[in-house]
């Protein structure tokens, strides 16, 4: 019977991972899942990861205190609490430790020289035991520079060499996140155990605000991710991004961010714009793997009857025959000069001395009931007695001040923000014209949604008509909606070769379990299952699902049939050949 060893680990000191593996819970397995649920033709951004555990909080855990996993305990951990990173590790019982020879530090790059050829390459993972000094120790991602040697970063400036009998064991990271919920069992007659949820990546992606981004013009999808991460807090962003080469180009992108919306929003419209899918790793990376990219994949797995369980469509849920697929064309302002935003209401008052902050959306100036906002580019610095007026009166019957005051202007895609201080040493001053009208505004080329236009693609079937809407919002090319319009429908309109779900039990066998351990989202792998009549059928891993105890493992992983997803590329070497076997859109 094949085997596995876990291990959980958390972060109670900033950036150095301590395990907790000995105060896990024994009876209740590791949850963990994370990847893309359902396996729709919108199906195609990850939902939140989860890690669920229990550990042992009475004093006999490997500290001997009660309460040492309850926060805000006389006798919690130090460091124990809500947010802090946790990740768990899963070691393949074939793994081979090597022997590691020596271990030298510079700076914060430590160098493993391992006896014989240790056969990792660059990104894999890594389990470092047996140093003296511990911060050597753990869970590291390796940079291979040798047959023999690999980096890796070590904190807080261990003596070199390391000392000890030392060993490297390649490992999986199949979650990696944050602590959120810590709920301990409370009363003397309960099992006196903290069950613990923690949330990957995507949790801080779902809850991050966008706003600070550039309106993009021209680029791809991969660029414009890129601005939507670099635009979330330090604190939120991903551990590493794997972002593959962008496909299209987007005339426009964020002209309709506005006051801000949560960063997996924004991922989620780049991932059906451009047919890509978005989810993250166990070790914490972001992917995008493009349509083009997962199209010639090779496969890595073969099931043939192995599988302990198999679900395939039994209703027509995912079936659509009529597809409807809208693109958005914008046009520019010529010049300059419109304006974007503009202050209304009574005039607000700054005291001497003191600044003022305000941010607002840029609007239609046609249509300024309708709310709808737009973007805006080219945006002017602030004119005084154009943009902006100052008086020492409320309405504007005062003296004129504005020269008193600077105004500084951050615009962004959609919005802007204006900083007014007040630099007269005594006198309020208020933001108006010597006509009464509170003046405050910012002007530019306005981008405008110009009317959305909607294709289709229908077929007749036996069981009626199935339709689904696919709103492409950073698309132009109603030709490219057509496309796409045609490519779903003729996917997805029968259940053929169809498939759902896979589950087996990693503990029968070696290579079942090495499935497990190394198979995540956006891999290939071949189906073969008599019941179903599935024969040599290629599906996608949507989703990853482990049970993980002491003694057993099951996998389930969610699918995806590949020939839902299979593209046009007649510039690659593999799949750019003309098969008319093959369906897609380039």
């Amino acid at each position: 019977m094949a085997s596995v060893t876990r291990a959980v680990w958390v972060q109670l000191v900033t950036d150095i991972w301590a395990s907790i593996t000995d105060d896990l819970a024994h009876r209740t397995p590791l949850n963990i899942r994370y990847g893309i649920k359902g396996n729709g033709p919108l199906a195609l951004t990850a939902s939140s990861g989860q890690l669920t555990c229990s550990m042992r909080n009475h004093a006999g855990n490997s500290v001997g205190s009660q309460g040492a996993y309850s926060p805000g305990h006389a006798n919690a951990r130090a460091g124990w609490t809500f947010g802090v990173p946790i990740l768990v590790s899963l070691t393949d019982g074939v793994a081979t430790a090597f022997s590691v020879s020596s271990v030298t530090r510079s700076g914060s790059t430590a160098t493993a020289t391992t006896s014989t050829n240790h056969g990792r390459t660059t990104g894999d993972w890594v389990e470092i035991a047996g140093a003296v000094e511990t911060d050597y120790n753990g869970p590291f991602q390796i940079t291979v520079t040798g047959v023999a040697t690999f980096t890796y970063t070590v904190f807080n400036s261990p003596g070199t060499p390391a000392n000890g009998t030392i060993t490297s064991t390649r490992t999986h990271i199949k979650f990696r996140g944050k602590v959120r919920s810590i709920e301990p069992d409370a009363g003397q007659y309960r099992e006196q155990q903290v069950h613990v949820t923690a949330y990957d990546g995507m949790r801080d992606l779902a809850e991050a605000n966008v706003r600070d981004v550039a309106l993009q013009v021209d680029q791809g999808e991969d660029d414009i991710l890129t601005s939507i991460l670099d635009a979330v807090p330090a604190d939120a962003q991903p551990t590493a991004r794997s972002l593959a080469t962008g496909i299209d180009t987007y005339p426009y992108a964020f002209d309709q961010v506005g006051g801000g919306r949560k960063a997996l929003s924004l991922i989620q419209e780049v991932a059906s714009n451009s047919r890509g899918f978005m989810f993250m790793k166990g070790d914490g990376t972001f992917v995008y793997q493009s349509r083009h990219g997962r199209s010639i994949t090779a496969s890595s797995y073969t099931f043939s009857n192995s599988m302990r369980a198999l679900a395939v469509p039994a209703t027509l849920d995912n079936v659509f025959n009529h597809v409807l697929a809208t693109v958005h064309p914008r046009s520019e302002d010529a010049e300059a000069t419109t304006v974007l935003y503009a202050l209304t209401g009574a005039p607000p008052e700054i005291q001497p001395g003191a600044s003022l902050t305000i941010i607002g959306n840029f609007r239609d100036p046609t249509n300024v009931t309708d709310k709808t906002l737009i973007g805006g580019t080219a945006v002017v610095t602030p004119v005084e007695n154009t943009d902006y007026d100052g008086n020492s009166a409320a309405n504007g019957s005062g003296s004129d001040l504005s020269s008193s005051l600077s105004v500084a202007l951050t615009a962004w895609a959609s919005s802007a923000k204006f900083v007014i201080t007040n630099n007269h040493a005594t006198t309020p001053i208020f933001l108006v014209n010597t006509s009464g009208v509170t003046l405050l505004q910012c002007r530019g080329k306005g981008i405008y949604d110009d009317g959305p236009q909607t294709v289709e693609s229908e077929s007749a079937q036996p069981y009626g008509d199935r339709p689904i809407t696919v709103d492409l919002t950073l698309q132009a090319n109603p030709n490219t909606a057509q496309g796409l319009a045609d490519f779903i429908r003729a996917s997805r309109e029968s259940l053929a070769d169809q498939v759902d779900s896979l589950e087996f039990a990693a503990y029968g066998s070696n290579v079942l379990m090495a499935a497990a351990v190394a198979g995540e989202p956006g891999e290939r792998l071949t189906l073969t299952e008599a019941m179903t009549g599935l024969a040599s059928v290629d599906a996608f891993i949507q989703s990853v699902e482990l049970d993980i105890a002491p003694t057993w493992m099951v996998a389930r992983w969610g699918l995806v049939v590949s020939s839902t997803d299979e593209i046009f590329i007649l510039d690659d070497s593999v799949s750019g050949v003309l098969d008319t076997s093959k369906l897609g859109y380039a």
